[in-house]
């Protein structure tokens, strides 16, 4: 029995609705909407609000218990209220708008908060925040959740906008939203769904990828059961500090947690301290940490809390050479430590404190502060004694020789569909105006699977919500990816074929406001507007121009190259040479170039290369350009080439 089947079967409980049909939601105006929830099989269901008073809708349960109504909404205006009601009792949803509602998803760049949360705030937050009291702009953040098949409901819940929700959710989804309103003048709802650091394929449907074999076998392990995987996780795991533990002994370090070995011929270091800043700067795998700890007469015996502050990535700790805790597990670098010692294992005098760290990258060892390093009797904390200060230290074996270690997660962000399962397929089939998405960083470096595995995402969503929406889109920023060989570029450049390959799409460029030093650019107002005037010109009908120019088509024209696109009124450089620009001829081989701004193209032109065939704009990872139309829109970066 599912869990929504359990609590809708509760003695005498009213119909169950999603979270994001709750109070203070916003529904989709002048729409076919549906509302759904969970009874007790076989029973019926009604439908009344406020609205129109007169008219009642009926359904009945089907055999897991679910219940669907489809209601047709009038026009924005609010607040209202919805009743669905059983034999059992009756939901009531309270100041309930009617008005236009998107979902906006993503990685990190739509996640980044307005205010300092998830990273710093972005340009502009205070004032931003500050002026964010809108009862008519509602937010609602999908919590970060996985699922390895797709979930009934998500965690949330409805906020109107005011200083401290408009801080708390993505910049870029806020900004859009702000701007809908002021444009639109009704009321406007967002239900936000990202995950900093998620490739493409965790957002979509199993069912979708079919078409790409590439992600049978990961598909295949989430349709295996949670207990099979995790026996043979903690198995994997097992053997991961089994093989630890022999190459200590390899090291003569076999009984480095115990009283036998002899550490006189460690360094000495003074805790707390990262490895970089002791020694081991370019280390990473397992050191070993010891220290003789000095209690007094009255201790023994005694039960004690030992604490370590965090530890980066992973401890396994003991007391006079028995385990007494670890924190083995992906993700805890953070975490701080903090064990119990059994009094059994607790003598007056010398006792031995030994900490085995291992860390994968970055910084390595105990960071926290001073203070956070102490043991204590758990019937006097007042008392502690301080652990700060020198101890010994060793390392031993080094990441590359011993290995990876095994995830002890059951289902990683990174896996296909597991977003999709808890975090969008809930939703569906809400009426919505349509999505805004911010993604791609993490495929860069698989272009030619995102330029199918994209579309095929959008066309998914639209299936799965029933609804021909807009989708609109960020081509990802200017970004110094290391070792980057045009895999940025490829990757934005997927993003622009997909304007051609599937319709109803719309794409906001970032290549003037981008930060080559930073994959996380602040300046995120303008990425919202910019998808707000797609959205206004596209779902809304307005006017306006909506896309920075597009690449269209080149001619050769003598030792140059003519390039026509489209959104082009106005073409611009604003009085600069034009950056990032380069020429090939028949050789492929592609130089710097020079380009000047005639009427709606650009004649481009290269000493080095006499019979230009293709042309490229903005190719490097972190190239900002400079070219623009009169709507101050900024130009995609192409490629005329299928290099």
């Amino acid at each position: 029995m599912s869990l929504a089947l359990a609590l809708a079967l509760q003695a005498g409980a009213p119909p169950r609705l999603p979270a994001h049909l709750g109070d203070h939601a916003l529904l989709q105006r002048e729409a076919r909407t549906p509302i759904w929830g969970w009874v007790e099989p076989g029973e019926t269901v009604t439908l009344q609000v406020s609205w129109d008073a007169e008219r009642v809708a009926t359904a009945r349960a089907d055999g897991a218990g679910r219940f669907e109504l489809w209601l047709v909404t009038p026009g924005a205006g609010g607040p209202h209220t919805l009743a669905v009601s059983c034999a059992h009792g009756t939901r009531t949803l309270s100041d309930v708008l009617l008005g236009e509602l998107w979902l906006a998803s993503g990685q990190s760049n739509m996640e980044w908060t307005l205010g300092p949360r998830v990273g710093e705030g972005v340009a502009g937050w205070e004032e931003a925040a500050r002026t964010a009291a809108d009862p008519e702009l509602r937010l609602f953040e999908v919590a970060n959740e996985l699922a390895p098949a797709p979930r009934e409901d998500v965690r949330g819940s409805w906020r109107a906008a005011d200083p401290t929700s408009a801080a708390e959710s993505s910049a870029v989804a806020y900004f859009f939203a702000r701007a809908l309103r002021r444009e639109l003048g009704v009321p406007v709802g967002v239900l936000m769904a990202d995950w900093g650091g998620t490739p493409a394929e965790a957002w979509t449907p199993a069912a979708a990828l079919g078409a790409f074999p590439e992600f049978a076998a990961a598909l295949a392990q989430l349709a295996r059961g949670p207990e099979e995987l995790a026996a043979e996780q903690r198995a994997l795991q097992a053997a991961y500090w089994r093989r630890a533990e022999a190459l200590d002994a390899a090291l003569g370090l076999g009984d480095a947690a115990g009283e036998a070995c002899d550490d006189s011929g460690w360094e000495t270091v003074a805790l707390p301290r990262a490895w970089e800043d002791h020694g081991l700067a370019h280390f990473d795998g397992l050191a070993w940490y010891r220290r003789e700890v000095i209690l007094p007469p009255e201790w023994a015996g005694a039960e004690l809390v030992l604490e370590l502050g965090p530890i980066d990535d992973r401890d396994t700790t003991s007391w006079n050479g028995v385990r007494i805790g670890g924190q083995e597990d992906d993700g805890r670098w953070e975490t701080p430590r903090r064990y119990v010692v059994p009094g059994e294992r607790v003598r007056a005098g010398a006792n031995l404190l030994a900490v085995r760290v291992l860390d994968t990258g970055g910084l390595g060892g105990f960071f926290g502060a001073p203070e956070a390093l102490r043991v204590a009797r758990r019937a006097a904390p007042e008392e502690a004694l301080p652990l700060a200060g020198p101890w010994r230290f060793r390392a031993a074996a080094p990441l590359a020789e011993l290995g990876w270690p095994p995830s002890s997660q059951l289902y990683h962000p990174g896996q296909p569909s597991v977003l999709w399962n808890a975090m969008i397929a809930p939703l569906a089939p809400s009426a919505l105006a349509g999505v805004i998405w911010y993604q791609g960083e993490a495929n860069v470096g698989r272009a030619a699977q995102y330029e199918r595995l994209f579309p095929t995402l959008i066309d998914a969503w639209r299936g799965a919500f029933r609804r021909d929406f807009p989708f609109l889109y960020v081509q990802i920023a200017p970004f110094a990816y290391g070792g980057d060989t045009g895999d940025a570029a490829r990757l934005r450049d997927a993003q622009r074929r997909t304007l051609a390959r599937t319709r109803g799409t719309g794409m906001a460029v970032t290549m003037d406001i981008g930060d080559p030093a930073d994959i996380h650019p602040l300046e995120k107002r303008a990425v919202g507007e910019r998808l707000a005037l797609l959205a206004l010109a596209r779902r809304y009908a307005r006017a306006l121009e909506d896309s920075g120019p597009l690449y269209r088509s080149h001619a050769r024209e003598g030792a140059a190259l003519r390039v026509a696109f489209d959104h082009a009124r106005g073409l611009t450089a604003r009085g600069e040479a034009l950056r990032h620009l380069a020429l090939a001829g028949a050789d492929g081989v592609f130089h710097p170039a020079e380009g000047r701004v005639e009427g709606e193209s650009l004649l481009v032109t290269s000493p080095a290369v006499p019979a230009p065939v293709h042309v490229r704009l903005g190719w490097g990872a972190a190239d900002q350009t400079n070219l623009w139309n009169a709507a101050g829109l900024p130009a995609a970066s192409f490629r005329s080439d299928d290099g």
